[in-house]
Order: C-alpha cells, then sequence, then structure tokens
C-alpha cells in the first residue's frame, strides 16, 4: 500500500451551504409546495434551487414582499454560481497546465513506482480529492495505491488501510468486471454511486461521484483508476484527462517491458559471445595440429572401422545389384547402366531403389560414397 499527500482540494462546501440555506428560506417563504419539497430527493444544488426560484418569479408568487425575498435568495445563488464557473475555470486552467507535468512524471517512472507517481500527482498537480490505482490480473483486482487530498486527509484513514494490494474477486465487483471486459472508462454520477460497486471501499470513500479508466497494454486491461473530487461531481473535462493519463500509462508499461525484452535478449547474446570467445582463445593457445589430429606421437595409426548398418551392405546384395552399385559409384547413368548389362530402363530403377534401401542411402552421390569407402576399406585378415 502507499499513501500519498496532495495540496489544494477543490470542492464546494460552502456552495452547498448557499444552496441549502436557500432552498430553507424557499420552504420558509413559499410554504411545502410538492415541487420544492421534490428538491430534498436530489440533495439540492445551486443550478436545482436556482430553476426553482427563477420559475416561481416567473409564475407569480402571493405578495410583493414575498416576490422580492425570492429574487434576493435568487441574486445569492447566481452570485453564488459564478463563483463556482469562476473557480472552475482556474481549476481547469491548473488542470491543463499540470498534465504535461503528470505525463513527465509518469514517463519517468519506472513500473515499480509507477502506481506511487500517478496517485500523488492526481491529487498534488490536478487536485484531485482521491485517487486510487489498482492492478487487475485474471478475474480479480488489486488496489495497490492510493493518495488522499490534505484537506480531506484523517477522515479516511480506514479507506487507506484498506488499500492494501489484496486481492479482490471481480464479480464482487459488477462495475469494474465490466471496464476490465469492455476495456472502456466509465463515470459514476451522484445518483448511480451505490449501485454494481465494491461497497466495501465505495462505503469507506463516500464520493459524490467517481470515474474509473482502465490502462490497456495489448488489447488487455491491466490496471484501474479510480478518482473523485468526494463532494464534487466530475465532467467531460475529467474524463478526457483522465483517459489521457491512462494512455500515458499503458505506453510507459509497454516501453517499460520492451526495454526489459532488449535488456534480456542483449544479456543472452552478450553471453553467448563471451562464451564462443572462450572457446575460440582456448582453441587458438591449445598448440594441436592437423597433424596432431591425423596422429598424436607415440600412438600407432589406427584404421578407422565403418559402424553404421550398412558396412556390411556387399553381402545383402545380389550379384545384379553389385554390378548396378559398382556402375553407379563410376557416374554411369540409369540409361547407360541398361545399356551396359542389357537390361531395361524400368529394371535398372528397381535396381537403384532395392539397393538404396539396403545400403540405407538416398542419393546416388552417397552410394557412390559408401561404395568408395567399401572398396578402400582394408582387407580383414585370413
Amino acid at each position: 500500500m502507499v499513501v500519498q499527500s496532495a495540496t489544494t482540494h477543490t470542492g464546494r462546501s460552502s456552495d452547498s451551504n448557499v444552496a441549502e440555506q436557500a432552498f430553507a428560506q424557499l420552504v420558509e417563504l413559499i410554504g411545502p409546495d410538492p415541487e420544492l419539497l421534490r428538491l430534498q430527493e436530489f440533495n439540492p444544488s445551486l443550478s436545482l434551487v436556482r430553476d426553482y426560484a427563477s420559475h416561481a418569479l416567473r409564475t407569480g408568487l402571493p405578495s410583493p414582499e414575498v416576490t422580492i425575498e425570492v429574487a434576493t435568495i435568487l441574486t445569492t445563488v447566481d452570485t453564488a454560481i459564478r463563483a463556482d464557473i469562476a473557480r472552475r475555470v482556474r481549476v481547469h486552467s491548473r488542470q491543463f497546465s499540470g498534465l504535461t507535468r503528470v505525463a513527465r512524471a509518469i514517463d519517468s517512472a519506472g513500473t515499480t513506482c509507477l502506481s506511487t507517481v500517478l496517485t500523488s500527482e492526481l491529487c498534488t498537480a490536478l487536485g484531485y480529492g482521491k485517487a486510487m490505482y489498482s492492478a487487475v490480473s485474471g478475474s480479480s483486482w488489486s488496489p495497490v495505491s492510493i493518495s488522499v487530498n490534505p484537506e480531506l486527509r484523517g477522515a479516511f484513514d480506514p479507506l487507506v488501510a484498506a488499500v492494501d494490494g489484496s486481492s479482490i474477486p471481480l464479480h464482487d465487483a459488477p462495475r469494474e468486471a465490466e471496464l476490465v471486459r469492455r476495456r472502456r472508462p466509465y463515470a459514476v454520477g451522484p445518483s448511480e454511486v451505490n449501485r454494481h460497486t465494491y461497497r466495501p471501499l465505495l462505503d469507506l470513500s463516500r464520493p459524490a461521484g467517481y470515474l474509473a479508466v482502465p490502462v490497456v497494454v495489448a488489447d488487455r486491461a491491466i490496471a484501474i483508476i479510480h478518482v473523485d473530487r468526494h463532494d464534487n461531481d466530475l465532467n467531460e473535462a475529467d474524463f478526457h484527462l483522465i483517459t489521457t493519463l491512462a494512455q500515458a500509462c499503458a505506453l510507459a508499461t509497454e516501453s517499460a517491458r520492451l526495454r526489459a525484452a532488449i535488456a534480456e535478449q542483449n544479456r543472452r547474446t552478450t553471453a553467448e559471445l563471451e562464451r564462443l570467445n572462450r572457446a575460440l582463445h582456448a582453441l587458438e593457445h591449445s598448440g594441436v595440429t592437423l597433424d596432431d589430429i591425423e596422429q598424436r606421437p607415440g600412438e600407432q595409426r589406427k584404421e578407422y572401422e565403418y559402424s553404421t548398418p550398412t558396412a556390411d551392405y556387399p553381402a545383402a546384395l545380389t550379384a545384379r545389384e553389385r554390378d548396378v552399385l559398382t556402375l553407379i559409384a563410376a557416374g554411369a547413368t540409369n540409361a547407360a547402366i541398361s545399356r551396359q548389362l542389357c537390361i531395361s530402363d524400368g529394371t535398372v530403377k528397381s535396381h537403384v531403389q532395392r539397393i538404396f534401401k539396403k545400403i540405407g542411402v538416398s542419393t546416388r552421390a552417397e552410394a557412390a560414397a559408401l561404395y568408395a569407402g567399401r572398396r578402400s576399406l582394408p582387407k580383414p585378415a585370413a
């Protein structure tokens, strides 16, 4: 398990407070309007409160006093929304400038520390609340690294402790299983955050929404990157950003594997060259000559005997086959043998096939060589 720190958290707790206060004021001014109370089911955000207040002003309110109060609430909400937009612009500007930094960090990180570097930079350079990297192997996945933003640190110690590299069956995490199977990222919003997920980790993380992206190498998902902003939704920019970083991780992994394969091949080639060099060096300094190989001093020349099964071939051949073999050894063609022995070409071919089979050869050259070798052997003593 690897735990890293981060810098600035980009949550919107102040925006949530403004939305809650505006909602409470609207309920107090307008009363238990069903449309207004229905907003509670969605944990009313600034945009939902603004939509309701705008609609109430357009359709008319009970009194001018209530109208003025609702208009004031709308102005406060609009101001908070503008501040949120400005903050998002600043955040995304930092994100895109930090993207280069993260990509460089991934490229320079080794495979053993890639997960550490990535999760750290996601919360440092890119300002995410929490980031987790999980390895995928077969039918299981293993969360191996997690980083938590400093503003959230302490509140998620149980989550940090749970990310210890333990293997989790994919069938216990339907969303992750689908991601690995399809090799496609997915984003989960607030209304679906508790569906089809691995609840032990999700209950400890408690995100408003999260994004999961596969790291794909050789058409196979080898890892999963999870990120969230804790109390904030993720958007399309986050989707493209994390997808880009996942591709950078895949390239870094492929490059590291290729470099390792090349290094191993170089090691084997170098070892083989060294072995051959030692053998040549030993031969160079051995003092052995061709004469030594033919006959060493103090040794009597030995006549080498053939140990092949064809050594006794003359006894296995008929008289006619021996005649044919003698002519083959002399270089005669089948037609020449046919004329000299007064037999047909077909008969010559049959003799040649039987001779080859008996003496264990497949060509005329081999037959001639065996014949020549046999004739040069010394005759056994009587």
